[in-house]
């Protein structure tokens, strides 16, 4: 992927008080895409071991505690990567990140809302919804985004040549 592959929308400006206007791009569909590629083989992952657990009994009680463990490992998983880290590991690997709509890292809250309300999203035709509203929105935002305002965004990228550290010690 290149870095002009999210040429085709704006950047979003967040104004601050203490630091020039802060201008952020909204993540490309195709690296959205292949991050959601990721995540989804990592959810399976654990998806399967799960259903091999359960395999061994076929009782229903087991069977409504699968669908359940199997909502819970999906939804944690995206919860906490996206809390603790800003991103999945499918937005890592994509250089991606889940900023608030000021420009702060994603935190609980923000979380725990866009993850919540990824079930819309997903239903009724796996993301058919999300899909649509990522390709019709400026921000490239779903409904999990909207109601949490954030974005998914490029990750800023590090300095390659930072300043020399001052010297600690004379």
């Amino acid at each position: 992927m290149t870095d002009n592959d999210h040429s085709d929308h704006r950047d979003i400006t967040i104004e601050t008080l203490t630091t020039p206007p802060l201008h952020i791009q909204p993540a490309p569909l195709p690296r959205r895409f292949g991050a959601g590629i990721i995540d989804s083989v990592a959810v399976l992952s654990g998806w399967a071991t799960l259903e091999y657990t359960f395999r061994q009994s076929p009782s229903p009680i087991l069977s409504l505690t699968a669908a359940i463990a199997l909502f819970s490992i999906t939804f944690l998983y995206y919860f906490t990567m996206e809390w603790i880290f800003s991103a999945t590991l499918g937005k890592l690997i994509m250089k991606l990140r889940v900023v608030g709509i000021s420009g702060d890292p994603c935190a609980l809250r923000e979380a725990l809302l866009r993850n919540f309300f990824r079930i819309i999203d997903w239903l009724p035709l796996a993301y058919l919804i999300g899909i649509i509203l990522l390709s019709i929105s400026d921000k490239r935002q779903r409904v999990g985004d909207r109601i949490a305002h954030t974005v998914v965004t490029m990750a800023l990228e590090r300095d390659k040549n930072p300043p020399p550290a001052p010297f600690l010690f004379h």
